[in-house]
């Protein structure tokens, strides 16, 4: 047990045991199997197990970064809304669940590993090849959405953000440090035009940006009528100008 916690570090399978090991896969999983019964190991999904370390006083509590757990089970996979706003210092707001999204088959978009919670959404893998950046937890190296993916990705699903409010804040946030040119950029990657309707039109209502900002989201509307917030009643006034129900209040702040 020793041999296999030194070696295959902080996520343990039953093939990486029958190989420290030279067993086979069988034998292997029933030494985990005895050994997380003994308090050694938690079960963190059906093939996944963390060691316990030695001092720990509850071993049933035991638990692994959620970010890192996330990986090891839904690889290919990266961070975004909420979880890399607060990577990014673009939000304030603590949400107990960990945003992820997944080129690996989803069967569920909330699932629950250990303790922690997950949201997830299956998108293809070739999404994962820009607007990325690399962030650490301990020894592991994890894909985050960066700040502009960050902000793209929330407005083609405000849910990932907290709902269009949040989302309003992550904007306003980012434009404040970040170029409006690399939102209209990676929106022209996402390719989904409502997310344009929803950025021209919070930009209007909070006074974002400049008239460049305003210009590239009018240039790339498309036709019909979306909602500001999906996750919100289909009803509220008609903005015109950007074809999009405003089926919720978005304010800008007032003075300080």
């Amino acid at each position: 047990m020793a041999r296999v916690t030194r070696t295959a570090g902080r996520l343990v399978t039953p093939e990486e045991v029958a190989d420290i090991l030279g067993i086979d896969r069988g034998d292997a999983a029933k030494k985990l199997a005895r050994w997380t019964s003994e308090g050694w190991f938690r079960r963190a999904r059906r093939g996944l197990y963390i060691p316990v370390p030695v001092d720990v006083e509850h071993p049933s509590a035991w638990s692994e970064d959620p970010l890192v757990l996330a990986d090891a089970v839904w690889d290919p996979c990266y961070f975004t809304g909420w979880t890399a706003a607060n990577q990014w210092g673009l939000t304030e707001q603590i949400f107990r669940s960990t945003v992820v999204k997944t080129a690996a088959r989803v069967r569920r978009s909330r699932e629950r590993l250990l303790e922690h919670e997950y949201l997830l959404t299956h998108v293809p893998e070739k999404t994962m090849a820009w607007g990325l950046a690399t962030a650490w937890r301990h020894e592991h190296r994890l894909r985050m959405a960066d700040p502009a993916r960050t902000v793209i990705d929330v407005l083609d699903d405000p849910r990932l953000g907290g709902g269009i409010r949040l989302a309003a804040e992550m904007i306003t946030a980012y434009l404040e440090e970040h170029p409006l040119e690399t939102l209209v950029e990676y929106g022209d990657r996402l390719g989904n035009r409502t997310v344009f309707k929803r950025l021209g039109f919070l930009a209007g209502e909070l006074r974002l940006g400049d008239e460049r900002l305003a210009e590239a989201c009018r240039e790339r509307l498309s036709a019909g009528v979306s909602l500001l917030d999906p996750s919100a009643p289909d009803r509220g006034e008609r903005a015109g100008e950007w074809n999009l129900r405003v089926n919720v209040k978005v304010q800008a702040a007032g003075p300080s």
